[in-house]
């Protein structure tokens, strides 16, 4: 037990005092209280001293005389005095019995501050927060506009503001990024995410420990259009540690990213206490707790801290503390989160103390009630089975009208626009000036086109068109796959395990491009024809990228994939598909198994 630093508040009991007569004489019983901080902590320990009173003297105490203190917590103590510690606010009853007198004694801590309280704040803070896209610097921008000028802190630094604008330099692509912003002391959590070209805002409200929840509301965003987007669920409940979704989805309904959040840094659950009274009469404690023990206090008062500074979820300790009575033994324990676990052991094996026993009204006080009451939620162990599934790939196809249309031809526009999804190009609008294409200058994919041309995903013509709207043929998308750079590595990684014989690619001039393609199965052909000049379908482009990213799916990845293709989409064309798996992959996004 900690030593205290000495803060003795010394005054006699007058008012405030719960009577119950056993004598003519009970009146005479008086206490003195001692307080003192715990250091390093806010706690009170009270001491209680009774004292007898009698015709205007105080009787002094011999060595003999002893009192039998029940402690608020019902344990008996039989002293001269008797020792409490206190954690939060509250009325604390001593009840004294000095012979067939008895006493019961309040004394108010008011002075800890309350975890519980719901104290409201006159100057409340207003402000609006969303994100933004700086095209010039093509980063994402975290932007707050406050009711007045307040004092804010970002990761940047300190600054009295009414505007908060912190730039996010590392969000890498389906990683979440926490961001605490602090305003006037209040502090404000979010998540930021990044699927491709989907942005999703996650502001977390305080934990709620009435309902033991927090409450998120989330943003979605788009930045390559001006679409206005909408998330499904607007809000949700984190009421424990898991996997949460969010749909993204444009208001026109043309274009959508499903968000999976893995939340795996929460806590609402209580200590779990298991206690065992050992031969020698002392009382041997195992606790156990996913988020760090903090401290305990144990029945007779003692305020015991838990050095947990690694948060071990385990912790062993035994209380030297003997005892001789049957009765409730409580025992407080409080983990880093504020949880509480109240854990009464009742004992019925000693001697019954019946001459002074606690009567039921002796601390059946209703504002007691929260003072040894358990907050959390009951202990339960992390299933060490528990599946998450983390991204690895967003979605980069989309479809119309109930369609995906996996027979029909892929665009140049389209090809391109997939290739700088997927390689997770920062959205530049000024891309399509320092291009030489003359005629793309309306076209929808024009920024798209300029960007991927600028890294060579794909180049025009000796006539400086671009002719966005051609199909790419089969022998184009092979000579696409083995130009890319960031795709060389990916195809040296695949085994180049097949050998077609194909009778009409001889002195085609994609010649090497198929051969390297198709060796690796990544396009195949039904005989011993390639059709280097056909258009590519939509599902062989899926079916292509899929095998190059090595998303080979286990029967767990396929049947998660396959949900949430069945809760938010439900093309018509595509169940019976020979690449359907592909297909919904690049809807919903590729999914890994992630084992807790």
């Amino acid at each position: 037990m900690k030593k205290f630093t000495i803060l003795i508040i010394t005054f006699l009991i007058s008012l405030n005092i719960a009577n119950t007569s056993y004598g003519a004489e009970s009146n005479y019983l008086r206490a003195k209280f001692t307080v003192e901080d715990v250091t390093e902590t806010n706690f009170k320990e009270i001491t209680i001293t009774p004292y007898r009173y009698k015709n205007g003297s105080k009787i002094q105490d011999d060595e003999d005389t002893t009192y039998y203190i029940f402690m608020p917590t019902g344990y008996l103590t039989k002293s001269k005095s008797a020792s409490f510690v206190a954690d939060r606010n509250g009325k604390y009853p001593f009840t004294v019995y000095y012979g067939s007198t008895k006493k019961t004694f309040l004394y108010t801590v008011d002075d800890i501050e309350d975890d519980d309280s719901d104290e409201t704040d006159d100057d409340e803070i207003y402000f609006t927060n969303k994100l933004m896209y700086d095209y010039e610097k093509k980063q994402i921008l975290f932007h707050m506009d406050i009711d007045k000028l307040r004092t804010t802190t970002t990761p940047d630094g300190t600054t009295v503001s009414n505007q908060v604008n912190y730039y996010i330099d590392d969000l890498e692509n389906n990683s979440v990024y926490d961001l605490n912003i602090i305003i006037d002391d209040k502090s404000y959590k979010y998540k930021i995410i990044k699927q491709g070209e989907f942005y999703l805002l996650a502001a977390l409200s305080p934990v709620n420990y009435v309902s033991f929840s927090t409450l998120v509301e989330y943003k979605g965003y788009n930045f390559t259009n001006e679409s206005n987007y909408t998330t499904y669920p607007l809000k949700d409940i984190y009421d424990d540690n898991g996997s949460y979704e969010v749909l993204v989805k444009s208001d026109s309904g043309t274009s959508q990213s499903i968000f999976n959040i893995n939340v795996d840094g929460i806590d609402y659950r209580r200590p779990d206490v298991d206690v065992e009274l050992l031969e020698d009469d002392t009382f041997n404690l195992d606790i156990k707790d996913d988020f760090g023990l903090d401290y305990m206090i144990t029945f007779d008062g003692q305020y015991v801290p838990i050095d947990n500074r690694n948060n071990e979820t385990e912790f062993t300790y035994n209380h030297s503390t003997t005892i001789d009575y049957d009765g409730d033994y409580l025992f407080t324990v409080v983990d880093k989160a504020g949880n509480r676990t109240v854990e009464n052991v009742e004992i019925k094996t000693k001697k019954d103390f019946s001459k002074h026993k606690l009567n039921l009204d002796v601390h059946d006080y209703s504002y007691t009630d929260d003072l040894f009451d358990n907050k959390g939620m009951a202990y339960e162990k992390d299933n060490d089975d528990f599946v998450y599934f983390e991204n690895i790939l967003p979605a980069y196809m989309s479809g119309s009208n109930f369609m995906f249309k996996p027979d029909s031809s892929i665009t140049r526009a389209e090809m391109v626009t997939i290739f700088c999804r997927l390689n997770d190009l920062p959205y530049d609008t000024n891309a399509y000036l320092k291009n030489k294409f003359t005629d793309i200058d309306n076209h929808w994919a024009r920024d798209y086109i300029s960007m991927g041309s600028s890294k060579r995903y794909v180049s025009g013509y000796k006539d400086k068109t671009f002719r966005p709207d051609n199909d790419v043929t089969r022998a184009e998308f092979c000579q696409m796959l083995t130009k890319i750079s960031a795709y060389k590595s990916k195809l040296n990684e695949l085994p180049a395990s097949s050998n077609y014989n194909f009778t009409d690619i001889s002195g085609h001039w994609a010649e090497k491009e198929i051969i390297k393609i198709t060796s690796r199965d990544l396009i195949t052909s039904s005989n011993d024809h390639f059709y280097p000049d056909k258009p590519m379908t939509r599902a062989e482009v899926v079916h292509a990228i899929n095998m190059l990213y090595g998303y080979v799916p286990s029967y767990l990845e396929l049947e998660y994939t396959n949900s949430m293709y069945d809760k938010y989409y439900n093309f018509k064309d595509v169940q019976n598909n020979k690449y359907y798996n592909d297909i919904i992959i690049s809807l919903v996004g590729m999914y890994r198994e992630k084992i807790k």
